[in-house]
């Protein structure tokens, strides 16, 4: 007999949102991200982009990762506020020392 050896599907899909603002409103931008449901950390960051979002969505069963980031976070994000531009980046694979954040 075979043993099951099938892991359960990964219950939600990560992905990290670089934001570029309009200059000293990093802080506002960071307040505003952190009102979404979706949004699970906001970072200041150096280079290209200001900030770099951390979203959580939950995966939805036939639906690719990268559109159901798009309609349920990316849209979002882009209309907050003093946002200038994004650029996203889907996690394809996560480990974490956080086992609650996953």
């Amino acid at each position: 007999m075979l043993e099951q050896t099938a892991k359960p599907m990964k219950e939600y899909t990560r992905a990290f949102i670089f934001c570029q603002v309009e200059p000293m409103r990093e802080k506002d931008v960071m307040e505003e991200l952190l009102k979404m449901e979706e949004v699970v950390e906001a970072h200041m960051i150096t280079g290209e982009y200001d900030i770099m979002a951390v979203v959580q969505v939950k995966r939805i069963f036939l639906q690719a990762d990268y559109d159901n980031v798009f309609n349920s976070a990316i849209a979002k994000v882009e209309g907050a506020k003093y946002v200038l531009d994004t650029n996203t980046v889907v996690g394809m694979a996560s480990k974490t020392k956080f086992p609650e954040s996953l």
